[in-house]
């Protein structure tokens, strides 16, 4: 298998574990960072031991370079997408798909002109709590999912002045389309409607919505909904012995999915780091309920247990050595972006959005 030179296109917080997801995976011979302002990717080169540039056109037009990681800001991701696409690279793009329906189409139509490799950064698909969830699931364990629902309570985590917390657009692109994605996983059906609102904002400097309330109607009558609340802030706790989980759930901080079937339900809880799957039976008097399964895992796997960008990146240089196509096809992922989009026009409208209108 041949080792591959790769490319971090945007090298913030989110670049940085780009690089170090390619420095773990074997399969990377040399990593290239790019960064618009030359002080700056001079600066990142040296913080994270890479060669650097701030000419794009450097790298895409290096022929040895097979891959590239985008984690720029979500406007020039439909941009830099299609450069590469058209440089013969491939792709491994963040989410969202572009500041619009129309650019998240654009990105859809180059990878299939140019027959490329493009996959979106959804990596809660490679992170074992929801990847055990879906797997109960399509072993049949708890039936046909028919509701599903996600309690995500945050505190604004992006902070004052930054490009997030000033940027165009909402939350639901940026952040929560990771929890609109995973609902379509389990499901398993084409969404029909979308209904969302907002409740007034709390967290003052923050430039979008702080809270969502987005409910989903799939075509086969199942239902789902997620309820995200980003102004459960966190106490300044002085114990440096209190761990970072434990003292963000006594804020009164969840991210919990409850996936209810026709034969039973799974629960995914990361602050309580477990899984746990019932069985429902036809009890003498009522329902029966039943724990039959439960798995934990240590805080030391946390992060590929419930958000496994690192794996996810990892497993993307090997698809790419070994010449195979994408495990997540960038055309689920537009799906995705579409729920969101019509979400954010639910939103403004104070309507149900219907899927149909959102064709191009």
């Amino acid at each position: 298998m041949n080792k591959l030179d790769v490319a971090v296109l945007g090298l913030g917080r989110m670049g940085g574990t780009h690089v170090g997801a390619a420095k773990a995976s074997p399969l990377v011979r040399t990593i290239y960072g790019y960064e618009p302002d030359p002080a700056q990717a001079e600066l990142c080169g040296r913080e994270l031991d890479i060669q650097t540039t701030s000419d794009l056109d450097s790298i895409m037009n290096n022929p040895e370079i097979k891959l590239v990681y985008i984690a720029s800001i979500n406007g020039v991701h439909a941009e830099q997408t299609e450069k590469a696409l058209r440089a013969g690279k491939a792709v491994l793009c963040e989410k969202p798909m572009g500041e619009s329906l129309a650019e998240a189409y654009r990105m859809i139509a180059v990878e299939k002109e140019t027959d490329g490799f493009l996959q979106i950064g959804f990596e809660l698909h490679y992170s074992k709590i929801y990847m055990q969830a879906k797997e109960w699931i399509e072993h049949g364990l708890i039936g046909v999912p028919v509701n599903c629902q996600c309690r995500y309570y945050a505190s604004e985590f992006h902070g004052k002045n930054t490009w997030r917390s000033n940027s165009k657009g909402t939350l639901i692109g940026e952040k929560l389309s990771h929890y609109l994605d995973l609902q379509r996983w389990f499901i398993g059906s084409d969404v029909e409607d979308v209904f969302s609102m907002c409740a007034p904002s709390v967290v003052s400097y923050f430039n979008h919505p702080d809270n969502h309330q987005i409910s989903l109607r799939f075509k086969n009558g199942a239902i789902s909904n997620l309820n995200f609340v980003m102004y459960a802030g966190e106490s300044d706790h002085t114990d440096p012995l209190l761990e970072m989980l434990d003292k963000q759930s006594d804020d009164g901080h969840f991210l919990q999915y409850h996936i209810f079937g026709t034969k039973g339900a799974i629960e995914t809880d990361v602050f309580r780091r477990r899984i746990r799957r019932r069985t429902f039976t036809d009890g003498p008097q009522h329902l029966m309920n039943q724990i039959v399964e439960t798995i934990t895992f240590p805080k030391s796997e946390d992060q590929i247990w419930f958000h496994n960008t690192h794996g996810q990146n990892i497993r993307i240089a090997e698809l790419v050595a070994l010449g195979l196509s994408p495990e997540n096809p960038a055309l689920d992922s537009y799906e995705t972006m579409k729920v969101g989009f019509a979400a954010e026009i639910s939103d403004r409208e104070k309507r149900i959005v219907k899927m149909s209108e959102m064709d191009l």
